[in-house]
């Protein structure tokens, strides 16, 4: 169980809220009052701009003259005007320019694969052109806008999309330091296939869009193969329509050859039919007329043997 001598020893990190023993502090020659500084600088998001002031400051003070009162005096002097001229450079178009510089960084060193450029970024065109790649092949472009400025402007979102309209792409990615007020997350916010992300958050967030980015592309590739073989078949459906419908073609003229024979051969059969009727009656007339001469024969031959015979009683 840790003891208030114990508590008291330890200095909570002003960054990442872990505990320092004050003696490794004052190894660093650091101590509560600095950390407090930083932790300062820290909630304002100033830590970075003061980094850069305190290494611009000691590379341009020799700390062997920093002996006597008015050396430091005069040091104190040229830090304040070096402050005033970075704040100065830091205002205005210049610190966007700025974070278009670390965005880059920060993006090529995240996703060494993948192409940022901010050529077009002087012409007043989009800030950071991304370019995704994936195995050596192009995947998708996305625009990508810097905003580091403290006060949210739907201007920003008409920006980009003007943007995306010049790159020919459907992919944004806003980098901004303020959201709109209706915005749902404070970190992150996406509007359609435009996403908003806070500069502490942008390579967690870029890598989650660049994934999504590469499903859609195959999921569009996949529907446009799909209409593609679509409009194929429509084609040669068109082609063999056309080709079956045309008078010329070998096998209509067969198939109307066998129609047409067909046709003869019922009529044939038809007058076949008639034919053999006309047999059938013609050969029942002749066998009523042999049956009919028959009986008269019968009936002469009956008479013949009367006349005989009574010629033969006459006798």
């Amino acid at each position: 169980m840790a003891t208030v001598t114990d508590e008291l020893r330890y200095i909570k990190c002003p960054t990442c809220d872990t505990k320092v023993e004050e003696q490794n502090l004052a190894r660093l020659g650091l101590t509560k009052e600095e950390l407090a500084i930083l932790k300062a600088h820290r909630n304002d998001e100033t830590f970075g701009k003061f980094l850069q002031l305190v290494d611009l400051f000691m590379k341009r003070m020799d700390p062997e003259k920093l002996v006597t009162e008015s050396e430091m005096k005069r040091a104190i002097t040229q830090l304040q005007k070096t402050i005033e001229g970075v704040q100065a450079a830091l205002t205005g178009t210049a610190i966007g320019k700025v974070g278009e510089l670390v965005t880059v960084k920060e993006l090529k060193s995240a996703f060494p694969q993948d192409n940022f450029s901010d050529e077009n970024a002087n012409k007043g065109d989009t800030d950071i052109i991304a370019t995704i790649i994936e195995n050596g092949n192009e995947q998708a472009k996305v625009a990508i806008s810097c905003k580091y400025v403290e006060k949210w402007s739907a201007s920003f979102i008409q920006q980009l999309k003007k943007n995306m309209k010049q790159e020919k792409t459907e992919y944004g990615l806003l980098v901004t330091k303020s959201f709109p007020s209706e915005a749902l997350n404070d970190r992150v916010y996406n509007l359609e296939k435009i996403m908003m992300v806070k500069p502490e958050f942008l390579s967690v967030a870029y890598g989650g869009y660049r994934r999504e980015v590469m499903a859609l592309e195959v999921s569009n590739k996949n529907i446009k193969n799909q209409k593609q073989n679509e409009k194929e078949f429509n084609k040669t459906l068109k082609v063999l329509t056309n080709w079956l419908n045309d008078r010329t073609n070998p096998i209509l003229k067969c198939i109307e050859a066998c129609k047409k024979l067909s046709s003869e051969k019922k009529s044939n059969m038809k007058k076949l039919v008639k034919y053999i009727e006309k047999v059938e009656n013609t050969m029942s007339d002749l066998e009523e007329d042999t049956t009919d001469q028959l009986e008269l024969i019968d009936q002469a031959m009956k008479n013949l043997a009367k006349v005989l015979k009574t010629k033969e009683d006459g006798i």
